[in-house]
């Protein structure tokens, strides 16, 4: 009976010990004086910060309560998708909403006034954006200088009020199912007046649209919609870009999930560099060391253009593989994976892939040399799938003996 009781609690010990929190961010708390009370702040860093020394684009999500964790889970599921960089996440937990998001103006309904009660607070909180939680969040984290800012409903109302006030303070915008029933004053002036130079717009604005049908939310927001679109089709000297999706099968609430989701994939979608699949394409190029040149050149121009380092990882394994289906071609394979591999020195993936390269070729010891590293290395990561570097490894084994024994 000891001995059992003794095992139970072996087991239980282990399995407590085996035990971790899977957590997606940290809180933090801000003063601010402009807004005279505490902020609360919901902060998701991506994985790589801890271990490296680059700075990160930044989201400011409005309506952190609902919104926080699904604009995580989107952000890593596409950065892992290739589709956007990392970014740092911060989350702006509400105290008096509808001040916060709604700006003064003259055309509000003195009905509408008495039913909302404290409105008029959109400058202050803009002031505060800019003023404290900006500097704030670049200070205390290795944050680049690319903003956005996600607001859904009132939010996304905020978002328009300051893109057309302050269009400069972020450089992105991901607006969602606005609450345009409130009147913003001088957006009846239409954007050439607000805007009147269009090559200072450098700008990403993207705005959803969910099944309401109801007051004259809708109809100002398809106007808004077409304004920036004449707008952008009028000046072909402006660097302004505008995505309208309708989302008609969502409900103003669900809306939030995807809009963040293709708005995020919609913003970064001018640093994802065209892949030259053919032998053709890449001839045209002046050739595969020409191509590779291209990618880095292209990605250092990106870098220097968002304020942040954007991975040239993918380009470079795309063309790899290309290469790889030329037969001609296909020894330039290894050049894309050496450079892969000296600019992420790191990645267990870019030994694998240099020594697929030469096993495509026949070297089969350089292969193996390359496998045995990227194996020793995904071991020490805990990645669940390292049995695949491992049947690589093997693989090359077999080869080499065949080979071997073929010999004698």
């Amino acid at each position: 009976m000891k001995f059992n009781l003794f095992i139970g609690l072996i087991l239980i010990s282990l399995s407590i010990f085996a035990q971790k929190n899977i957590t997606i961010g940290h809180t933090s708390t801000i003063y601010s004086q402009i807004l005279d009370e505490d902020r609360l702040l919901e902060i998701y860093l991506p994985k790589s910060y801890e271990t490296s020394n680059k700075n990160y684009p930044v989201l400011y999500l409005l309506d952190s309560f609902l919104n926080f964790r699904h604009a995580v889970a989107s952000a890593e599921f596409l950065n892992f998708d290739q589709r956007i960089p990392e970014i740092i996440i911060v989350g702006i937990r509400n105290t008096h909403r509808i001040r916060d998001l709604t700006p003064e103006s003259s055309n509000l309904d003195p009905k509408e006034r008495e039913r909302l009660g404290n409105v008029g607070g959109a400058d202050n909180f803009i002031a505060f954006l800019e003023k404290e939680l900006i500097p704030h969040i670049e200070k205390n984290y290795r944050a680049a200088p690319y903003k956005i800012i996600s607001g859904h409903s009132l939010g996304g109302l905020f978002n328009v009020y300051t893109f057309l006030k302050h269009p400069e303070l972020f450089n992105a915008y991901i607006t969602i199912s606005p609450s345009l029933w409130y009147p913003i004053d001088n957006i009846y002036q239409g954007l050439d007046t607000i805007f009147p130079d269009p090559t200072k717009m450098k700008q990403t604005f993207y705005m959803t649209l969910a099944s309401e049908i109801g007051g004259n939310m809708r109809g100002n927001i398809i106007k808004l919609s077409g304004d920036f679109e004449n707008y952008i089709n009028t000046h072909k000297d402006t660097s302004l870009r505008f995505k309208y999706n309708h989302m008609p099968e969502e409900s103003h609430l669900s809306v939030g999930l995807p809009s963040v989701f293709f708005g995020l994939r919609y913003i970064f979608e001018p640093i994802k560099f065209k892949r030259f699949k053919t032998k053709a394409a890449i001839m045209a190029q002046g050739g595969p060391k020409k191509a590779i040149d291209n990618i880095i050149t292209y990605f250092n121009k990106a870098s220097k253009t968002y304020g942040f380092e954007i991975s040239n990882e993918s380009a470079l394994i795309d063309l790899g593989y290309d290469l790889l289906k030329i037969e001609d071609l296909k020894s330039y394979a290894v050049d894309v994976f050496k450079v892969n591999l000296k600019a992420h020195p790191d990645s267990y993936d870019a030994y694998s892939l240099l020594g697929m390269a030469y096993e495509s070729l026949d070297e089969l010891q350089k292969a193996k040399d390359n496998y045995e590293i990227s194996l020793n290395m995904v071991k020490k990561t805990g990645n669940f799938e390292w049995e695949t570097y491992k049947a690589d490894l093997d693989n090359i084994e077999k080869k080499i003996k065949a080979k071997t024994d073929k010999k004698h």
